[in-house]
């Protein structure tokens, strides 16, 4: 551009939106400049204006995709309007003529100038990569959904600027309607739902993005609502004005609502035949409408189908008509029309009404049908109808009935022409009606009928008489059922005692009846019913009737009992009698006590039912009876009881300890008599009580599983067909310590010509005690072992082995008790086999010669029996040699 005579380029940049850019005026002054917009620069002399660019831009790039090119242009090139920047792409070349560069990825660009239509070449390309910047602003969320105390927002991904959107904030202003938001999400969800919100409420809401640049500016704010209860009913429109074909309403709005709620108002226009929705006005105008209909007069039309003409039957302003001397059950058309000034409307459609019909004929009188039974009875009738008036019929039917003296009262109501009647009384009158019904009302009832029931069975006979024959003897008599039609064929009598089941014991035509063999001071009952052919009446009222009391009867069921039922420790079969029997009749006075008859002893009991008699004598037979005393007397003696004494049970033995073991001991006693068995109890030292161990005839017993050297308890008891005899005084018993168990064979190590080592297992001190060993060698043909050592150690150096011997060793253990210096030897070991090597008799003898103090001089069978080898060898040599020589001379 040419301003003058000087050239001045001009250089536009273009502000991100959420950015500012400040430029200093001549005053001084800084001018902002809100983005998005295209800001010109311009410079003399083709100078570039210096630009500030902020901490972390380069010189070609500022943030967002802004990119400033600076070049250089020749002298003669001053006059050039502006330049072109040509953007190069990857996948294809797109020349593109722009003075404003706004890009996100990595482009690479050159520059050409351009004068009028003729186009400079082209620079050589050079990369550029735009930095990343901030989001841009996103859309406004929207309501996905919402419910009284919820709303579900949701947003759309808004442009990331070259840098992957992290979060999202979301601000609102707590339904408080004013400027300060606070967050309520904060996260990398497109949606949100805030919950716990007041119903009919309207929230503010805004949303920003962040990535890793920064945060990009907040949406437009936008007012959502919570769902409220549903709006009132509201009233009647307004007629604000009318026209010929139009009209003007209006309505108020409903009460409780704020201002800023939104609300949706439906009218409708029944005329049209349509819905108009009108939102967010209380006024509308509807326009195209026909003439209304409400007009000052009303003309109305009567016609009766099948081509009859049309009546007028009313004209007038009023709004309704009673059109009256029609036929019943007649179909009629109605037809309306308005009249004003304006002149006639046409008429409206047909309406179809048809009149009611009238009320059903008389119906035939009911009639039996079959036989009258004693509380049933079945009736048939049936329906006149009334001429020219098909409607008349009847489509239901009510049949009543009423007995002598009372009022009438349905039974009966349906479409069928019969019906039973049931749960009358038998031989009684009734009479029965019936009439028609439709839905027009009920026609006139029947001429009457009169039905008498059949009869049924007997009255209920009176209460029974009871009379007092005898003590033991009871006489009942009754009367006849009063007002009977049919006669008695028999009659039945029950009777219980106290409250036991009733039970027939009499059937006849008597009226009188006498029972014996009653029991004394017992409450009887009975009653009695009538029988004929027709049935059997109810029975009479219970009559009950009480014996005088008397002395007891006999006492049942004496028996002995094995033990004291109390569990007396002092009962002994032998000298006591445990008696049981069982309660008897106390024939209508309390048992007060009881006699027992030992002999010719009487022993009074008291009001039990079992006694304990002790000091007798045993193996002795005894002759026992028991009676009943109550106040009116004593009862008769039960059969005598003969029962024997068992005989005194025997003695206990003399228990002893035939055997000592460390953890057992082996107890013997004396028997005391044939057919006895034993119980020998121990006592067990921590619930400090005696446990049987053992109950046999037998008269030994060991007691096993015991610990070594302790104290035991014992006692025994002998028991026989005559009981169990006396425990035994405590008897102590000690068991004896245990001996050290058996090694295993000793191992045997040579160390030289003449000396080995032995060495065994070791085993821990027995309850405190220590151990020592002992060891022992059979050497050769020897017949009895040596003892070689005696000690502690588990080891031992054997010095003088017999050469050309066997040697066999076995060791013991021996437990030496702290407690009485006694010393318990254990089992010695099996034998271990060891044999000396063998040697030559000249190294022998020039061991022997030397002075050898290890040699014993002791030759055992073996080196006797090698040494006659060795001269018989040599002697057949010698032989041998002199024959050779002898022959050879």
């Amino acid at each position: 551009m040419l301003v003058g005579e000087t050239s001045q380029q001009v250089v536009f940049v273009q502000v991100n939106p959420g950015e500012t850019f400040a430029i200093r005026t001549q005053d001084g002054s800084l001018q902002c400049i809100q983005g998005p917009a295209e800001v010109p620069m311009m410079s003399v002399n083709g100078s570039v204006p210096p630009i500030y660019v902020p901490p972390g831009y380069i010189s070609q790039v500022w943030g967002g995709g802004v990119l400033y090119f600076i070049w250089s242009a020749s002298k003669q090139y001053m006059n050039l309007l502006f330049f072109a920047v040509v953007l190069l792409y990857s996948t294809a070349l797109r020349d593109t003529v722009c003075v404003c560069v706004c890009v996100c990825v990595c482009v690479s660009y050159r520059i050409n100038a351009l004068c009028g239509n003729v186009r400079g070449s082209s620079s050589e390309p050079v990369v550029f990569t735009t930095l990343a910047s901030s989001p841009e602003c996103p859309l406004p969320p929207r309501l996905s959904h919402r419910t009284k105390s919820s709303l579900t927002l949701q947003w759309k991904l808004p442009v990331d600027n070259g840098s992957k959107v992290t979060h999202y904030l979301l601000e609102w202003d707590e339904g408080k309607t004013s400027s300060v938001f606070k967050e309520c999400y904060f996260g990398a969800q497109r949606h949100c739902k805030l919950t716990h919100l007041s119903s009919a409420m309207g929230y503010k809401f805004r949303l920003a993005a962040r990535n890793d640049i920064g945060t990009s500016g907040f949406s437009p704010e936008m007012v959502f609502f919570t769902s409220g209860p549903l709006p009132p009913l509201p009233k009647m429109p307004r007629l604000v004005q009318a026209g010929t074909a139009w009209v003007s309403l209006e309505w108020s709005r409903p009460k409780g609502y704020r201002p800023e709620e939104v609300l949706t108002y439906t009218l409708e226009a029944r005329e049209e035949n349509k819905v108009r929705d009108v939102r967010h006005t209380t006024q509308v105008m509807l326009v195209s409408l026909m003439p209304l209909y409400i007009m000052p007069y009303k003309i109305l039309s009567v016609c009766v189908p099948t081509g009859s003409p049309w009546e007028v039957t009313y004209c007038g302003t009023a709004s309704e008509h009673t059109c009256d001397g029609l036929k019943p059950d007649m179909v009629y058309r109605l037809r309306l029309c308005s009249i004003s000034t304006g002149g006639r409307s046409q008429f409206t459609e047909c309406l179809l009404v048809r009149t009611l019909g009238m009320a059903p004929g008389p119906c035939t009188p009911p009639r039996i049908l079959g036989k009258v039974k004693q509380k049933e009875v079945h009736l048939l009738w049936a329906f006149t109808s009334l001429p020219d008036c098909p409607s008349s019929e009847a489509t239901e039917y009510s049949l009543e009935i009423s007995a002598m003296g009372s009022e009438p009262s349905e039974v009966y109501r349906g479409p069928a022409l019969e019906h039973t009647v049931s749960s009358l009384l038998p031989g009684a009158k009734y009479t029965f009606r019936v009439r028609g019904a439709n839905q027009t009302g009920f026609g006139p009832y029947s001429e009457p009928t009169e039905v008498k029931m059949a009869h049924g069975p007997p009255g209920q006979c009176k209460t029974p008489l009871l009379t007092l024959a005898s003590p033991s003897s009871l006489l009942v008599s009754w009367e006849s059922p009063e007002s009977s039609d049919v006669s008695v064929s028999e009659y039945h009598l029950e009777w219980s005692r106290n409250d036991d089941p009733l039970q027939l014991v009499y059937s006849g035509t008597d009226t009188q009846r006498e029972i014996c063999d009653l029991t004394p001071g017992t409450r009887y009952r009975c009653r009695v019913q009538a029988v004929s052919e027709m049935g059997v009446s109810p029975f009479s009222e219970l009559a009950s009737c009480c014996t005088p009391a008397a002395s007891p009867d006999v006492v049942p069921n004496l028996t002995t009992l094995e033990q004291d039922p109390a569990g007396s420790p002092s009962f002994s079969p032998s000298t006591c009698l445990a008696l049981k029997w069982e309660e008897p009749c106390a024939n209508g006075a309390p048992i007060m006590s009881y006699t027992v008859a030992l002999g010719d002893q009487l022993i009074n009991v008291g009001c039990i039912t079992g006694h304990v008699i002790e000091g007798l004598q045993p193996n002795y037979e005894y002759s026992v009876r028991v009676q009943a005393v109550n106040e009116f007397g004593a009862g008769l003696f039960c059969v005598p009881l003969h029962v024997r004494t068992r005989p005194l049970p025997p003695s206990p033995p003399l228990l002893e300890c035939a055997a000592v073991g460390p953890q057992s001991l082996r107890l013997k006693w004396s028997p005391t008599a044939r057919e006895t068995a034993y119980v020998l109890q121990m006592e067990d030292q921590k619930r400090q009580r005696f446990v049987t161990m053992y109950r046999g005839p037998s008269h030994t017993y060991k007691v096993q599983r015991l610990m070594e050297w302790s104290s035991y308890a014992f006692r025994i008891q002998a028991v026989s067909s005559a009981g169990e005899g006396p425990f035994s005084d405590t008897y102590t018993f000690n068991t004896a310590k245990s001996l050290p168990p058996a090694l295993k064979a000793p191992r045997v190590t040579q160390l030289n010509g003449s000396t080995c080592r032995i060495t065994w297992d070791g085993i821990p001190p027995m309850r405190g005690d220590p151990i020592s060993f002992i060891l022992q060698v059979l050497v050769g043909r020897e017949s009895e072992y040596k003892q070689v050592f005696k000690g502690e150690e588990t080891a031992f150096l054997m010095e003088g082995l017999v050469r050309n011997a066997e040697h066999r060793f076995r060791v013991a253990a021996c437990r030496r008790c702290s407690d009485t210096d006694q010393e318990l030897c254990g089992p010695f070991s099996p034998p271990c086999l060891f044999s000396a090597p063998l040697l030559n008799p000249t190294a022998d003898a020039l061991l022997r010669g030397k002075g050898d103090q290890s040699y014993s001089g002791i030759c055992t069978d073996e080196q006797f029996a090698a040494l006659i080898v060795v001269v018989l060898t040599a002697i057949s040599i010698v032989t041998a040699f002199v024959l050779h020589f002898l022959v050879m001379e």
